[in-house]
């Protein structure tokens, strides 16, 4: 491909300044691109699909076939980049009408551009289509980003004749101030740090290439295939990237209860990270049939879909409030599935608007068992799904999110003027709420007519992550900040009386249930200490040795018939090599063993461990999946190098679970065990299991 290197000139933008333009330092590069390719490739939607597909794939590419093809960079590159191997990310997009418009600036007339020329050659030129993702036009400089500033366009179109037609471009946006900058200069000018590269018409003058033989040979340098049959679409190939950067820029970092850093699964890989992104910002139109504004999307990565049952269940969630928002029947998902109570209410606004409905919210309080954060899935927090920040772990700042008509969450706010006086929730509750825009709506005094979806379009700004209001002519109609007022006063007064009657229900009800059901292990003394048990509104117990982390979750203590099940947690702060629980007798002079009860005492237990869930979910800091089960008929167990052991008296009554593993590990363990209540007047107490140099 020939080279064209981009000239300096007056009011003409360099590639250092190109690549500072909303320079985003809140989200995550790989979450940005994310959100602007999909939406460049839902606005080029095709009249004849239900849908359109969005792919993204990860490899590897051969430098010296790609540098080879680039004139003028090759050797520069060769020298730059030494493997031999390195790392690409591409979009791909189809049932879309591909990049459109004239090859170059020459062939144009009344300034139609078209989607080839807005897209590769210019930076400012926005699309012009109500309803479209942007109206800045500045999105598309987070492809320079994501790799060394080097982006390969193809796209495949029907002509103005009716012919399909082939076309490929590449272009590098640079910091020409570098000392190894890539572009050379022109002779007796200096450095603007922008070049493309396609078919040569003249002196420092290109097109794209539109010859299919040779747009297959650069294809296959990415392993790509190009468009065949009747499909039509654009792929863009960004190479040169550096996974560890984009993995880990702008990233939220969260800690355990130890201060210990948690990286979330997607933080492993691009691939699983790109699968989240999509959900993260297009949960509204993923595999969603019901989306009202024309197309919905499919999405894949590395040829893998992302399907609704596939759907992490806090996106899942996402997609069902906004389903209740848009649409008045019953609507069949994870929310009616699990019973949860939706309220769903329209933002009305008077004055402003030629029908008062602004939008629509619809939110719900949602159990933690449904995001499936606990045992056996152990998905992260929800707050890790959105981005944001964990801000207090004992109770669960709400989260809102909205959305307009292109269907893409524009963010999710846990601070700010949409969710500041809605009461937090426990800790085992989360508030989860969605404004959706009435976007067909028009604006009422103005000399122009207006739709509500281009004024909050248009108050995005170029990196659209909030809404703001802002003045028409002498006008400035407040309608961000009255729809702001009104999701918060609807949601603050729907749940600020449940949390009452939930407090004094605690207060009055399972305060006593619980009391000081379990006790501290033994060696912290023989009375209940005030934070123990779940008497004082459930916050957990939390026992911490010098080997060993000892926990309790009153929250999911359960009772039936003569049955309680409780939830324990251990983990060891070390290798170690055994571990384990022990029951105990509480009485006023402290904790009675088992042995001492039946022998020296002739008693019957009050109580033993009928059946016991172990899950060992890490091992020596990786996550693990291993499970197993002891119960009366089943006292030992093992996998791998780890064994599980129900420990009973002479009398036969469970009392004990060991844990034993013939190498030591660093483990963190859940338990769920099922005592048998023979009498209810005696308290049970556990004891996690002494360890070598625990005092």
């Amino acid at each position: 491909m020939k080279i064209e290197i981009a000239e300096p000139g007056r009011m003409t933008q360099s590639g250092s300044s190109l690549l500072k333009l909303i320079q985003n330092n809140n989200m995550p590069i790989l979450d940005l691109l994310v959100r602007e390719s999909i939406q460049n490739s839902l606005d080029a939607k095709n009249e004849k699909d239900l849908y359109v597909t969005v792919e993204f794939f990860t490899g590897d590419f051969n430098k010296l076939s790609l540098n080879s093809e680039l004139e003028g960079i090759t050797d520069s590159l060769n020298r730059k980049y030494w493997k031999n191997e390195y790392k690409y990310i591409a979009v791909r997009d189809s049932n879309t009408v591909g990049l459109t418009g004239k090859l170059h600036y020459d062939e144009v007339t009344d300034n139609q551009y078209g989607n080839l020329l807005k897209l590769i050659y210019e930076i400012s030129k926005p699309q012009e289509a109500e309803g479209a993702g942007g109206s800045w036009g500045l999105g598309k400089t987070v492809y320079f980003r994501v790799g060394i500033g080097l982006v390969i366009y193809y796209s495949r179109i029907v002509n103005e004749q009716g012919q399909y037609e082939s076309r490929l471009a590449a272009s590098l946006v640079e910091d020409e101030m570098e000392k190894d900058s890539l572009i050379p200069a022109l002779p007796g000018k200096s450095k603007r740090g922008i070049a493309w590269w396609g078919q040569e018409i003249g002196d420092n003058k290109t097109k794209p290439i539109t010859d299919d033989q040779y747009i297959g040979r650069i294809l296959k340098i990415f392993g790509m295939d190009p468009y065949d049959g009747d499909l039509t679409g654009t792929t863009i190939i960004i190479p040169y990237i550096d996974e560890q950067m984009l993995l880990e820029n702008n990233q939220i970092e969260y800690k355990d209860s130890e201060d210990n850093s948690i990286r979330p699964f997607w933080r492993c890989s691009v691939e699983d990270y790109l699968r989240v992104a999509i959900q993260r910002w297009y949960a509204p139109r993923l595999n969603n049939t019901k989306y009202p504004y024309g197309k919905f999307l499919r999405a894949r990565v590395n040829k893998i879909g992302i399907g609704l049952d596939s759907m992490e269940p806090a996106f899942q969630i996402v997609q069902a409030l906004y389903n209740r928002a848009i649409s008045e029947g019953v609507c069949d998902d994870i929310l009616k599935d699990d019973g949860v109570e939706c309220k769903v209410e329209e933002i009305i606004l008077r004055k402003v608007l030629e029908t008062t409905k602004a939008g629509t919210v619809a939110y719900a309080k949602v159990q933690r068992k449904i995001l499936k954060t606990g045992y056996p899935n152990n998905k992260p927090e929800p707050y890790m799904y959105f981005n944001c920040e964990i801000r207090d772990k004992e109770k669960n700042k709400p989260v809102l999110f909205f959305t307009r008509k292109p269907g893409m969450i524009v963010s999710y706010e846990d601070v700010g003027n949409w969710v500041d006086g809605i009461s937090a929730s426990n800790k085992d509750e989360f508030i989860f709420a969605i404004f959706v825009l009435n976007s067909e709506n028009k604006l009422a005094n103005t000399n122009e007519i207006y739709s509500l979806e281009e004024y909050v379009r248009k108050s995005e700004m170029a990196d659209h992550t909030s809404w703001g209001d802002f003045s028409m002519g002498t006008n400035n109609p407040r309608i961000v900040s009255k729809v702001q007022d009104q999701v918060n006063k609807k949601i603050s007064k729907e749940f600020s009386v449940e949390e009452e009657d939930t407090t004094s229900r605690l207060n009055s009800g399972l305060g006593k249930m619980f009391g000081d059901l379990l006790l501290p292990p033994e060696n912290f003394g023989k009375k209940p200490s005030s934070g123990s048990g779940g008497g004082q509104g459930g916050n957990g117990h939390i026992e911490t040795h010098k080997n060993v982390i000892f926990g309790y979750d009153p929250s999911k203590t359960k009772y039936s018939s003569n049955v309680m099940a409780v939830k324990l947690t251990i983990k060891s702060r070390r290798k170690i090599a055994s571990t384990g629980i022990n029951l105990a007798i509480d009485s006023e002079t402290g904790a009675i063993k088992p042995k001492d009860w039946e022998e020296k005492m002739g008693l019957s237990m009050p109580f033993a461990i009928v059946s016991t869930d172990i899950a060992i979910t890490k091992i020596d800091g990786s996550c693990s999946n291993l499970k197993m089960i002891v119960d009366s008929t089943n006292v030992k167990t093992k996998m791998d190098d780890i064994s599980c052991e129900l420990i009973k008296t002479n009398k036969n009554s469970g009392c004990g679970i060991r844990i034993i593993s013939e190498n030591e590990h660093q483990m963190e363990i859940e338990l769920d065990v099922s005592l048998q209540l023979n009498r209810k007047d005696i308290k049970p107490l556990f004891n996690v299991e002494k360890n070598e140099g625990d005092k």
